[in-house]
């Protein structure tokens, strides 16, 4: 396979060396077509064919762009076939020219922007650049030059940044064109002249000639200064021969035929269209070919040389109808017409107005339709900027809608959280505030205590002394009252001691009792007593005191608890189980 695919390559490089070396001559063109047709034949590598039909493609464009657009669509699927990517783009920048040249605009337009595209994708810089003329020079042949020269603009942007000044002066020359076509023919000098000196500078010869007569054309028809429209086309003709570009000399040959012409100089006139003719007839391009034929029917027709003037419109007639030119078929009809005229052959002119008036009809209505198609891509291009606005809108629309929904989230949260904390905050405040004024009313309790352990110390001495008095008294009568009046004060101070110290110990353990009597419904008042002491965690001595009950006494009611709490004999056991509830 490798074999084959050098044969294959060693093949194309010898004919095409062949093909540079041939000599010019008559049919050459032809011959060299013929020969790449063989060798399409004799390889089988696909990216060798893809190379060939583009290299056909390219040599038939000028000559005729129907076939040269079919091999570039070769080119383009067989490039396909094998993932050559550079070549497919290649032969879609041949198809995009080859378009034009049908006026086929909606076909090239779609085609430069594919051009854009894989470029784009593949890095090819240039070549984008190619995709975008193809689609300018579409929207300069409907009259859209708005279209055209922002495309031509974003190309000179490219060039400069890529200093690459023969695209740049070749695109400022298209510019020029546009502005010429426009009739704004002083800004056509300006930009021509632009491109002139560029093409100078860089020494691009084929440049400086298209500029020169670019000049050529703008004097003649801006100006009518036919000296110096004849002197840029001479320069370009100079040029032309320099590069051996022989369709450019054939063209400069018409042109000058046509000014010597206008300029009353019959002879001069006649040797150049004679040269173009033989110059196209050479390179066998038939459309040039057609326009030789009309320069030499409407020169001999002005000599009155009908029979000549006849036979060369009929032949640029039969080279218009054959590849459907409607303006060379109605000019070469225009031209018959005249003749039969004057021949006084009313049929056969009435014949050739017919056909005249049929092929402006559809050159009217090719116009017709380019302005339609105008039409069509302006409302396309409203109709895609107003959805772009509206797509815009919209995106701007949600794009706000989801950040006053991720604001109003965050300032939820954020009003979540500050609650949150407010609350953690207040929650705190009011636990320390609890634990501050539990801590308060323990203290005060624990104060309290002491104030009636103090109470209770007083009152026991107070009875302590009546006791003494009652021994010491002889009268029993008097001894009885004091015995009572003594009796009286500790079941007032009993009272007393204990409502106050209920008050206080509820205070602080509010659900104590509730808790205990619901585990223990028959606890007695004095048992009740006792666990709320025992619950402060005092000792048997600080109960006797604070009470004035004995420490034997209060012994035996705290077993009796442990009993109905069924705890073990251990007095840390009673206060532990007490504090817990």
């Amino acid at each position: 396979m490798n074999g084959m695919k050098k044969a294959g390559l060693i093949c194309i490089l010898f004919f095409l060396m062949n093909l540079l070396c041939l000599p010019f001559a008559k049919g050459q063109g032809y011959e060299r077509i013929d020969s790449l047709q063989r060798m399409l034949q004799l390889t089988h590598d696909k990216k060798a064919k893809a190379r060939l039909f583009l290299i056909i493609s390219k040599k038939e464009e000028l000559r005729d762009p129907e076939k040269s657009l079919n091999y570039a669509r070769m080119a383009r699927q067989v490039a396909q076939n094998c993932d050559f990517d550079s070549a497919e783009v290649r032969a879609m920048i041949l198809m995009g020219g080859n378009l034009n040249r049908l006026n086929l605009i909606k076909e090239a337009i779609e085609i430069g922007g594919e051009v854009v595209e894989k470029a784009s994708e593949q890095g090819m810089q240039l070549e984008v650049a190619d995709g975008r003329t193809i689609m300018a020079v579409a929207y300069a042949q409907v009259g859209d030059f708005d279209n055209s020269s922002k495309l031509y603009f974003e190309n000179l942007k490219l060039y400069e940044n890529l200093n690459e000044k023969r695209l740049l002066g070749s695109t400022l020359g298209n510019i020029g064109a546009d502005f010429f076509s426009q009739q704004s023919y002083e800004k056509a000098l300006e930009y021509i002249n632009k491109a002139l000196s560029i093409a100078i500078e860089v020494n691009n010869l084929p440049l400086v000639t298209d500029q020169y007569n670019n000049l050529a054309a703008i004097y003649q028809v801006r100006y009518y200064d036919l000296p110096k429209a004849l002197h840029f086309y001479f320069e370009a003709l100079k040029v032309a021969r320099k590069i051996n570009d022989f369709q450019q000399q054939g063209l400069n040959m018409i042109n000058i035929g046509r000014v010597y012409q206008e300029m009353k100089n019959p002879d001069s006139a006649l040797y150049y269209m004679k040269h173009s003719l033989v110059i196209f007839e050479k390179v066998n391009n038939p459309v040039n070919m057609a326009d030789s034929y009309l320069a030499l029917s409407e020169f001999h027709f002005r000599k009155s040389d009908f029979a000549l003037s006849k036979d060369f419109a009929f032949r640029a007639l039969g080279i218009g109808e054959k590849y459907q030119m409607l303006q060379t078929i109605s000019m070469a009809s225009d031209l018959l017409q005249k003749n039969f005229i004057v021949l006084n052959d009313s049929a056969n002119a009435l014949k050739y107005i017919v056909v005249q008036i049929r092929a402006n009809d559809s050159l009217y209505a090719l116009q017709s339709q380019k302005a339609l198609f105008r039409a069509e891509l302006q409302y396309n291009q409203e109709k895609a900027t107003k959805e772009q606005k509206l797509k815009q809108q919209r995106y701007y629309f949600l794009l706000g809608f989801v950040i006053l929904g991720l604001l109003s989230g965050l300032f939820i949260v954020i009003l979540f959280n500050s609650r949150q904390k407010i609350r953690i905050k207040n929650t705190i405040l009011e636990k320390e505030k609890a634990e501050a004024d539990l801590k308060f009313k323990s203290k005060e309790l624990s104060i309290n205590i002491l104030a009636l352990l103090k109470k209770n110390e007083l009152i026991a001495e107070i009875r302590q002394k009546f006791t003494d008095l009652e021994k010491a008294l002889p009268n029993n009568d008097v001894k009885e009252v004091v015995t009572k009046f003594n009796h009286e004060i500790k079941m007032s101070s009993d009272d007393r001691l204990w409502q106050e110290f209920s008050i206080r110990f509820k205070e602080i353990n509010s659900e104590f009792y509730d808790k205990l009597l619901n585990k223990f419904p028959d606890l007695t008042q004095s048992e009740l007593k006792l666990c709320a002491y025992l619950r402060l965690n005092m000792t048997t001595k600080e109960i006797a005191d604070l009470t004035g009950q004995s420490t034997e006494t209060l012994g035996k009611a705290r077993y009796r608890l442990r009993k109905k709490f069924a705890l073990t004999n251990s007095e840390s056991n009673l206060v532990m189980f007490l504090s817990q509830l």
